[in-house]
């Protein structure tokens, strides 16, 4: 069976189980396997066994439960309360006010949990019923926990980064370094779009509360243990002291730390956080091993080559293919989640993108900046619902219009990181 036959049923397979709602993890699997049989026969499915073990016996992974878990204590133990309202001190003075706290404190959590969810879920959970109770614009509101959320998978540590680095086999240090300056400057761009907003219309935040010094030192004073929590994580890898996962263990002990040093920890607590990562871990190691065994059906019958060859033969130009690469995932984003965008695609598209002479650090990058695109778009947009699930008395559609300002602003940005790649080199290859 030629490799042209096997695409079209790759096709049919995947958009068939997307369409009937079969769990993505599946889909790819067993799409995977029908590939197999096809092109290699019965005697080809003895390789899974080898692939399962081969895909999970990956010392990186280990840094997926760990970040996630210390992302989920920090949440269910109640310490980011005190955090937000340091940083609503640092920020108030903004014309903006707390929605340049959510931006910055969305920015800062994301470096402790790696999940846009857990970002936008934790932050949203204690803004939104403030900002509410002091009268600022609803659609302002979600927009900028939307967006603010999405900073979860940039800005390092980022649990797709580590994905995608597995998988192609690329320094985790190093991807997490490309995604600091252009994470910094989504959220810089964020908070001027805000800025902008409010300077037109400043009924969109409500009237300015009287506070007092001694209060608001204390509150800033709660950013402290946040930040060297972050310092431990991240400077334990940029300094080569520690590996990846290694920081993702010392993260995960010192969020528990932090949460026994505030008195919130309790057994439930914990207890929830725990299973709550075992969740998240078993769903993404399934999406990850399916996806596995899919990019080798793809690899054994000659599709993954042919397609690769079709393209670059095609007389598309590099430019033109990002810019088909753009559409594609913008695309993907509204049926897709974002790992199961990355493991779906990438063993189709990788060697293509490497014959262009694209930068695989930087194409890391634009990748996850992509898939925050679908984080906050509809259908899907995984975002929009977590904040639905934490203000169930809010309006969908004020959700949709209040984050679709950020769609654009995401996608500004994949622009300029296609006009100025050394945003995201810069670090990794050394300034």
């Amino acid at each position: 069976m030629t490799w042209e036959i096997l695409f079209v049923v790759f096709v049919l397979l995947i958009a068939g189980s997307l369409l009937i709602g079969q769990w993505i993890a599946f889909a790819l699997g067993s799409a995977g396997i029908i590939i197999i049989l096809l092109s290699r026969g019965f005697l080809g499915l003895s390789a899974i066994n080898s692939i399962v073990w081969n895909t999970t016996n990956n010392y990186l992974f280990i840094a997926v439960p760990l970040f996630l878990l210390m992302g989920e204590i920090m949440q269910r133990t109640g310490v980011t309360e005190y955090f937000y309202r340091g940083m609503g001190v640092l920020l108030r003075w903004l014309p903006g006010g707390l929605l340049h706290a959510n931006i910055g404190a969305c920015s800062l959590f994301a470096a402790i949990s790696g999940s846009s969810v857990a970002t936008a879920a934790t932050i949203g959970t204690v803004a939104i019923p403030q900002l509410e109770r002091r009268q600022y614009n609803l659609r302002m509101v979600y927009g900028s926990i939307a967006g603010g959320g999405t900073l979860g998978i940039l800005i390092p540590p980022s649990i797709p980064f580590i994905l995608y680095g597995a998988l192609v086999d690329e320094s985790i240090t190093h991807l997490f370094m490309a995604g600091i300056i252009p994470g910094l400057l989504l959220a810089s761009m964020f908070s001027g779009y805000i800025l902008i907003r409010v300077l037109i219309n400043p009924s969109l935040t409500g009237p300015k509360e009287q506070s007092s010094t001694g209060s608001d030192l204390r509150d800033v004073l709660h950013v402290i243990p946040i930040l060297a929590l972050l310092g431990m994580v991240l400077g334990g890898i940029y300094s080569g002291l520690t590996t990846p996962t290694e920081s993702a263990a010392v993260g995960a002990v010192g969020a528990l730390a932090l949460g026994l040093l505030y008195g919130r920890i309790s057994r439930e607590a914990l207890r929830e956080a725990i299973l709550a990562t075992i969740r998240t871990t078993g769903m993404v190691m399934l999406i990850v091993v399916s996806a596995q065994i899919l990019s080798t059906a793809l690899t054994f019958s000659g599709v993954s080559r042919g397609i690769s060859e079709l393209i670059y033969n095609s007389g598309m130009s590099k430019w033109e293919f990002f810019a088909t690469l753009v559409l594609l995932y913008i695309v993907l984003g509204c049926f897709v989640e974002g790992i199961a965008m990355i493991y779906l695609t990438l063993p189709i598209l990788y060697p293509v993108i490497l014959k262009f002479g694209f930068d695989p650090i930087w194409f890391g990058v634009v990748l996850v900046v992509l898939i925050e695109v679908g984080q906050i778009h509809p259908p899907l947009g995984i975002n929009l619902f977590t904040i639905r699930s934490i203000a169930p008395k809010s309006n969908f559609r004020d959700i949709v219009i209040g984050a679709l300002p950020y769609v654009f602003i995401v996608l500004l940005l994949v622009l300029i990181l296609a006009i100025f790649p050394g945003l995201a080199l810069w670090l990794p290859r050394g300034g």
